[in-house]
């Protein structure tokens, strides 16, 4: 198996990934809101199959071993030994060895449907964890991976009646108030997102990662203060990983202070060379400061380890604009929004090369697109009105 990247592996074992803007349906003043980072347990956008086979790692410490029966015992034994080597496909025939031998076990039917949803087979993993459920009405975990599931399939009505039921049942968990809290800024209220993330962060105070995604929500709702003290609590909490720095370089983008923010990101890539997130944010900031040479290379590189990096594309095509390479600019928007073609910032900037060419009905077409994508989106709207207006008085 080849050796991951520093920041592949990472995503694979804490499961970051980067915040969609269109999925928040938050206001989209701030700048580059696609590159936050956030440590979590559930991914939309990289499908989280790794995710619950950790999870049915973790279970193993968290259950008490409620059945007596050796033979059951045994396979869920070698089936979690299985599942903490990410070995999912072998753990299954173990995790069914063990619900043939106890049927009437709610923890065989849970651990064989969190294998099955790591392995995508969703629906059968539906009807695992519902038999888990009516075997033991109390049991929490079956409503994670079912609420786990159920946001990977964008259903966010669902997963957040399952992840409330994790929490009516289980208020100490962390793990279900973590997820309650994703799942709520996904479905855009960020208010019960902050109350969902400050109760996870009562119940685990030296995990970072509750203070991380409290930054990257305070920031979008344009409270910096609040998004630099959490960001920084983040920090000091563990000052080994690259997220705190990020969503810190983000932050300083957003208030201005590009020196700041470059210093932040030249410390993420201390840790992380290869983060894709960390070298696009530094290519970011050189092209804020003018250099545009300087700031496509840093693209390209971000690039070269993750080439279907959306904003790394975007950031690149303006980039290539600064610098007057104009048809190369145009080509690497085309090329972005191929990637991510409900990234509205992406269609806005595209908007504004093509005005820049004077082609203003091509102009007006990514505008619209992006109010389309986001209703909400000022940026598009303002430059729509700007444009309209400037046609207007000719």
């Amino acid at each position: 198996m080849p050796v991951l990247p520093d920041w592949e592996r990472r995503r694979a074992f804490k499961l970051f990934w980067v915040l969609n803007r269109k999925l928040l349906q938050l206001p989209t003043n701030c700048t580059d809101l696609t590159t936050r980072v956030i440590l979590h347990v559930v991914s939309i956008t990289n499908r989280f199959s790794s995710l619950i086979a950790i999870v049915g790692f973790t279970f193993v410490g968290l259950l008490p071993a409620a059945f007596a029966d050796a033979e059951m015992d045994e396979a869920l034994q070698k089936g979690d030994e299985l599942f903490s080597k990410m070995k999912v496909k072998e753990a299954i025939p173990q995790y069914r060895e063990a619900v043939r031998i106890a049927p009437d076990s709610a923890k065989a039917h849970h651990k064989l449907g969190a294998a099955l949803a790591s392995n995508e087979d969703y629906d059968t993993a539906l009807l695992e964890e519902e038999t888990a459920i009516k075997l033991d009405p109390k049991y929490f975990l079956p409503h994670i991976i079912n609420g786990q599931i159920y946001a990977n399939q964008g259903k966010l009505d669902k997963a957040l009646a399952e992840f409330k039921q994790a929490v009516a049942l289980k208020p100490t968990s962390y793990r279900a108030h973590l997820d309650l809290g994703y799942a709520q800024l996904q479905s855009g209220h960020p208010d019960d997102a902050i109350q969902a993330y400050e109760a996870a962060a009562k119940l685990e105070p030296k995990d970072p990662t509750p203070h991380l995604n409290l930054g990257v929500i305070y920031s979008q709702k344009g409270d910096f203060t609040n998004a630099l003290k959490e960001e920084n609590t983040a920090l000091d909490l563990n000052q080994k990983i690259p997220e705190p720095y990020i969503n810190l370089a983000n932050v300083y983008a957003d208030t201005g202070k590009i020196d700041q923010a470059i210093d932040k990101f030249n410390e993420a890539l201390k840790i992380s060379p290869n983060h894709p997130n960390a070298r696009s944010g530094l290519g970011w900031m050189l092209d804020r400061k003018g250099f545009y040479k300087d700031a496509i290379a840093e693209q390209k590189k971000a690039l070269k380890v993750a080439p279907y990096f959306a904003p790394a594309k975007r950031r690149l095509a303006l980039a290539l604009q600064h610098d007057g390479q104009t048809e190369q600019a145009d080509q690497a928007f085309q090329d972005c929004l191929k990637i991510a073609p409900k990234d509205v910032t992406a269609h806005v900037e595209y908007g504004q090369l093509l005005e820049s060419k004077g082609d203003k009905t091509a102009a007006t077409e990514q505008y619209r697109k992006a109010l389309e994508i986001n209703p909400q989106a000022k940026l598009a709207q303002d430059a729509l009105d700007k444009l309209a207006s400037t046609t207007s008085t000719k």
